[in-house]
This record gives C-alpha cells, sequence and structure tokens, in this order.
C-alpha cells in the first residue's frame, strides 16, 4: 500500500503540461492539461484518475473504464492508471476525463483500507457465466460518476462520453442498454468477456453465451456507439467479435465495427500504448464529429485569467462553509461476486451547493472487524488524524490513509463499542487541525444511528452471482 500511496503523491507532484510523444497531432492540440488523483464518496467509495484541461470550464465529460483481473498476483502488478495516452490524448482536446479504479480489477484493490472490498467482476463458472450482471454492475458505476461529476461547476452537464477497454468496454456496453440521457456517445476498446480461459488465445469461457448476452443488451441500446478491435486481439478475435457486432446490430442496438490491422504482439491492450493513437483516433475524431459528441474549439483561453493560474505555493487552509447540511443517516448493504457481504451505515453532510464535506462511514464486513472511515475536507495536518468522539465520551484518532485532489480520507478498524457508543449517543464530533494550528469541528447528529444500524438496510447492491 505504501508503494501506491508513493506513487500517487509523486503524480499529484506534477499535474501539468508533461507533453508525452503519443502522437504527431498532440502536438498540435495546445490545451495545457493536469492530472490528479479523486476520491469518490459513492455508497460504495472508489478512486479515480482525473485529468482535465487547465482553467475552469465548462468542459465535456470523458468516463474511462478500464480492463478486469480478476486472479490476484496479476492485480499486484495491473497499473493505477491504465490507457494514460489515451487519456491525456482526450483532456487534449477539451474533455475532463475521469477513471474510476474498480475494485477487484487492479492493484489498489485492498480491502482493509476500507474503501475497497466489493468485487462485482467475477462471470461465475464458464459452463453457465453470467455476462449481464457484472456489465450492468460497470454501468450502475458510471452512472455513479456521472451524476456525481455532473454537478461540478467544472462539467458540461448532459454531454458525457463513455470510452472502455476489454472488461470495461463490456461495462460500457451494457451502460448503453440503459441508455442515460446525458451519454451522447460510447467507445470501446477490444471490448468483451471471458476470453483466454487457462491463458489460451482465442479461448473463450462461452462465446454463444457471450454472443446471446450483447444480443440482450443491444435490444435497448440506443446509444451510438463505436467498437475497435485489432486483428491480432488473443481475447476476443475476429470472428467472435463480429459475431457479436451482427447480434448486437441486428437486436436494435447502434454500433459501428472497426477491426484495426494486428497491433504489437497482442492488439487487446492496443489502446495501452502511446504508439496506437495514431491509429484509433481519426476513427474516434470522426466518430465523436459524426455525432455531435466534441469538445469547444481549442486554442482559446478557458474563463479568462483562471486558464493560467500557478498552483498556491503555501499549504490550504482548513475551511468549512458557512452552511452544513446532513442527511439522515442510510444503512447500505453490498453483496459482492466473491460472496463477501458488507453494509455501511453512513451520513453525508454538504454545502448549499450539494458538493460534500464530510462523510461518516461505518463498514461492517461478514469477513472481518467494523471499520470507522470519514472523508473530510483538504487541509488537515495529516500527522494528527482525525480526533472522534460520541457526545462526552474518550475519543478515538483516527489516523488518515489517503489524502488525494479533492478530498482526505481518515480509517481505522474500531471495537464494537463504538458502534454501541455510537447507537446511544446524540452527536459524533470531528476535530481537525490544519498546518497553521487552527482548528475545525464537525458535529453530525446520532439521533437516527441507533435504529438505521440495527434495522435492515435501505437498499442492497446486488454484485453477487446469480442465475438470469
Amino acid at each position: 500500500m505504501l508503494k501506491h500511496l508513493l506513487a500517487i503523491l509523486l503524480l499529484l507532484a506534477f499535474p501539468s503540461a508533461v507533453h508525452s510523444p503519443a502522437a504527431a497531432d498532440d502536438r498540435t492540440a495546445g490545451q495545457v492539461i493536469q492530472e490528479e488523483i479523486w476520491a469518490l464518496p459513492f455508497p460504495l467509495p472508489v478512486l479515480a484518475f482525473l485529468v482535465r484541461p487547465v482553467g475552469d470550464g465548462p468542459f465535456p465529460l470523458v468516463v474511462m473504464n478500464h480492463g478486469i483481473s480478476l486472479e490476484a498476483n496479476q492485480r499486484t502488478m495491473f497499473p493505477a492508471i491504465e490507457y494514460r495516452d489515451a487519456a491525456r490524448w482526450f483532456a487534449r482536446r477539451g474533455y475532463v476525463v475521469i477513471s474510476p479504479i474498480r475494485y477487484g480489477a487492479s492493484s489498489l484493490d485492498d480491502k482493509d483500507q476500507g474503501l475497497y472490498g466489493a468485487v462485482f467482476a467475477h462471470v461465475g463458472s464458464c459452463d453457465n457465466p453470467n455476462f449481464r450482471g457484472p456489465g450492468l454492475a460497470i454501468a450502475t458505476l458510471n452512472e455513479w460518476v456521472i451524476d456525481y461529476m455532473s454537478k461540478k461547476k467544472m462539467i458540461q452537464p448532459g454531454k458525457v462520453i463513455v470510452v472502455g477497454q476489454s472488461g470495461g468496454g463490456w461495462g460500457s456496453i451494457a451502460l448503453g442498454s440503459l441508455n442515460p440521457s446525458s451519454v451522447q456517445a460510447i467507445i470501446t476498446f477490444a471490448a468483451g468477456r471471458g476470453g483466454r480461459v487457462d491463458g489460451k488465445p482465442n479461448n473463450n469461457c462461452a462465446p454463444d453465451k457471450l454472443v446471446a448476452a450483447t444480443s440482450e443488451f443491444g435490444r435497448t441500446a440506443r446509444v451510438p456507439m463505436l467498437w475497435i478491435y485489432a486483428e491480432n486481439d488473443s481475447y476476443f478475435g475476429p470472428e467472435l467479435t463480429m459475431r457479436m457486432h451482427q447480434a448486437f446490430v441486428e437486436a436494435g442496438g447502434n454500433a459501428d465495427y472497426r477491426m484495426l490491422p494486428s497491433f504489437g504482439t497482442d492488439g487487446h491492450f492496443m489502446i495501452d500504448f502511446a504508439g496506437a493513437v495514431p491509429i484509433w483516433s481519426p476513427l474516434v475524431s470522426q466518430f465523436l464529429e459524426k455525432h455531435s459528441a466534441t469538445a469547444p474549439p481549442l486554442g482559446q483561453p478557458v474563463n479568462g485569467p483562471s486558464a493560467q493560474r500557478e498552483p498556491p505555493s503555501k499549504p490550504p487552509r482548513l475551511r468549512l462553509p458557512e452552511n452544513i447540511h446532513f442527511s439522515t443517516w442510510k444503512k447500505l448493504c453490498f453483496a459482492s461476486s466473491d460472496r463477501t457481504n458488507i453494509c455501511r451505515s453512513t451520513s453525508t453532510a454538504t454545502d448549499d451547493l450539494d458538493q460534500i464535506v464530510a462523510r461518516v462511514d461505518l463498514i461492517e464486513r461478514a469477513d472481518g472487524p467494523a471499520r470507522l472511515q470519514l472523508f473530510v475536507p483538504q487541509g488537515a495536518n495529516l500527522q494528527q488524524g482525525v480526533k472522534v468522539t460520541v457526545d462526552q465520551g474518550s475519543p478515538v484518532q483516527v489516523p488518515f490513509t489517503w489524502c488525494l485532489t479533492n478530498i482526505c480520507i481518515a480509517a481505522r478498524g474500531i471495537e464494537p463499542t463504538v458502534a454501541a457508543q455510537m447507537e446511544a449517543g446524540q452527536q459524533l464530533k470531528l476535530e481537525l487541525t490544519d498546518l497553521y494550528s487552527s482548528s475545525v469541528t464537525i458535529k453530525l447528529p446520532l439521533s437516527q444511528f441507533g435504529a438505521v444500524h440495527q434495522d435492515p438496510p435501505a437498499e442492497t447492491f446486488d454484485f453477487s452471482l446469480t442465475e438470469e
């Protein structure tokens, strides 16, 4: 975990305008960009890689879905950020690009950190695979991302492009079957599921059932799509993907299918390489122009002087908005595809613009101890953590585990007595101190917590493997 934190801190230390030699036309796309890591405080929180033009915007949004590795040893080798050059290509053309880092699919998955834990990517046995469910789970996450980002001032509402690779591309197709009104177009690279059983090329888990699931998505999908594959894709070869496309279109789906020449040793990973950008980018540009999904013209200052604003040289002060609104407590539970059940009793503090100021999660897993997880504003003294007190009781010190571009996260395992105190208490107090030794206090009401914590969940998200 320490190596991942170090990588993120290094990334944030150098956020902008490092131009890669991705493609010749990249050098003419003059948008200055910056890269960030965000925490997205969803019902099931995630981290996300974000790259965006410098300036206030507003900009259209691109949501990028990465691929999937279900084998634990392989996940340790997966980078936190895939297809970085592809994301930067979109950002230099005026899009805000966000890529949520999903559970059970990357090197950052760590259930003991509290932020992660629910796996929703397994398709089950090849005898009876569930291709549809994991695709819709990714679609659900995308809906959360779009809803959250659309409330940001820098985002143009109703102008969203979704891009996905491999299993992330399959999830993007699943999203298209839901026809979200804000999504203008979907672009997939090497999309599919169940590829390379036992590591053998072109050995899909259940090709006929994958085609059938593709047809089912096509029955309701009406969002314009561009499907890109390479001839030497060892996961989803030409014969299988042409069958998928035919089934999708015959069912009513709207997808333009493009087969590109062989790329490298395995075209399945084409989007991960800078050298592939000149190959696929003309197709993508034409597709976006056709569907009126292009970003505003480049080369113009965005909202005047703010586009050239320098980052502050001093550490930020810890400030709270004048008005804070507290949600009622809610219990949400998750059944994951690794058969782990997780429940979160949660309350959120927001400002007048519905932006999250703070959030408290009591996380309880069926296979481990409870954890207290806190989302708090930037600017706190990270060495001191957050002091948590129920009414006039003894404080609990919660250390920071992540501090990202948009928010800081503190978490620790807790004894059952803490949950009992919260059930009997009236107020949960969070105390933070910044580097200037000034402090702020956030007080969340607990009057509803006991009943909510003891009652059945208000909502259950089922990412488990179920028969269809």
